[in-house]
């Protein structure tokens, strides 16, 4: 009987052999590149604190193109743009991970952030959730400090409230935004005290930073508003533009440097000075006469940003100060100013706003300089739209 040949066995079984390494390999391949881009494990922490420390990556991501993503390149997790920290490479041109959904904070310089997006600028009422309580709450501090009437020569107390945004700690520093009342109002109107849209909708403006934060549409920041009224055991004093210039500068700003984490190295004048682009003042009706005279005339060096709504104040005066050789070496980073379109008040602040910044060097429209008008009147319908408006430029 004639013995059949092994030949046909031992070649099916090589070839059998060769298509199983091939299937491995690119399974192995398959795996790794999985590894590369795999969404970050879930955590316990809350995701402020899960995108200030951030696993490491088990590889340096890859270089993306601009096209392909907001940001042009993510190096180790650090986006060489904004500062944000992802693990994660890809990016929409919105600023949110692709894999993980971490949201970018933008930064817009001359109105565009870096990654292409415009702010939104609100004409009509926010959208509804900004007028409501926010889950990641800021905390309210109260102050008070006792000091003098100025030409009375009688001792007052001066009354300072802090928003301690949420999720602080005093490993990160914060900028620090100081806010004015208007009149009538007291410290507390720029933070918890209660407002009535003119839809009859009651809200607090903290609820409106809340949301900003807790959305990403700022960084966290600490507000600080003062009220302007000197209270007495008989009488309230409204506090004069010098008086408030000084109060600021050598009680107000030294305390919340030493009370709260700032990017101030210390709470002396050059240290204040030092940290002043990170030190913005405004305010409303009153409180914007007050940021002209107080801040942009009076403490151009400790201040570098300013919001005014619904005001007025000295044009001549604003140009001169600002043009004085004393202050040649400090530059204003931002001027938003703007009014409710049935305002009364908008005739003045549209005017000074178009008189000054034409005659000041420091100023450029639609680049460090923006007036804007929404629908409303003399109220807090108007400032809780344009105070969103303006954090989405401070501290850019």
């Amino acid at each position: 009987m004639k013995k059949e040949s092994s030949f046909p066995l031992a070649l099916l079984f090589v070839l059998l052999l060769c298509l199983g390494v091939t299937l491995g390999v690119l399974a192995a391949r398959w795996n790794k590149g999985r590894e590369t881009v795999a969404p970050a494990e879930e955590t316990s922490e809350p995701a402020a604190t899960a995108a200030l420390t951030p696993a490491p990556t088990k590889a340096p991501p890859p270089s993306v193109a601009a096209e392909e993503c907001g940001h042009p390149l993510y190096e180790n997790g650090v986006c060489v743009l904004c500062g944000h920290v992802c693990e994660h490479p890809f990016h929409s041109t919105e600023g949110e991970c692709l894999l993980c959904g971490a949201k970018v904070v933008h930064h817009y310089v001359h109105g565009v952030c870096a990654c292409g997006r415009t702010p939104d600028l609100y004409t009509t009422v926010l959208p509804e959730r900004f007028y409501q309580p926010c889950e990641q709450e800021g905390v309210i501090v109260e102050w008070a400090y006792e000091t003098e009437v100025w030409g009375v020569g009688a001792k007052a107390i001066e009354n300072v409230d802090f928003y301690i945004p949420y999720g602080y700690t005093p490993l990160r520093q914060y900028n620090v935004l100081v806010l004015l009342h208007g009149l009538r109002t007291t410290e507390n109107s720029w933070l918890n005290e209660t407002h009535e849209l003119l839809d009859g909708r009651f809200f607090e403006m903290r609820w409106i930073y809340d949301h900003m934060i807790e959305e990403k549409i700022i960084e966290p920041l600490i507000i600080v508003s003062a009220s302007q009224y000197l209270v007495t055991d008989n009488n309230m004093y409204k506090t004069s533009y010098e008086q408030m210039a000084e109060e600021l500068q050598r009680r107000i700003l030294p305390y919340t440097v030493g009370f709260l984490s700032t990017y101030a190295e210390g709470d002396s004048e050059a240290a204040l000075i030092r940290a002043r682009e990170h030190f913005a003042l405004g305010g409303n009706s009153w409180g914007s006469y007050y940021t002209y005279d107080t801040g942009m005339c009076q403490s151009l060096p400790y201040f570098a940003s300013f919001l005014c709504f619904s005001g007025d104040a000295a044009g001549a005066y604003i140009i001169e100060s600002l043009e004085a050789e004393r202050v040649k070496d400090y530059d204003v980073k931002l001027y938003y100013a703007a009014a409710g379109n049935v305002d009364v008040a908008r005739a003045g602040e549209e005017g000074i706003f178009y008189s000054v910044v034409p005659r000041t060097s420091k100023l450029t429209d639609m680049e460090n300089a923006f007036f804007h008008i929404c629908e409303g009147g003399h109220d807090w319908n108007t400032w809780s739209i344009e105070i969103y408006n303006a954090l989405q430029f401070l501290f850019a």
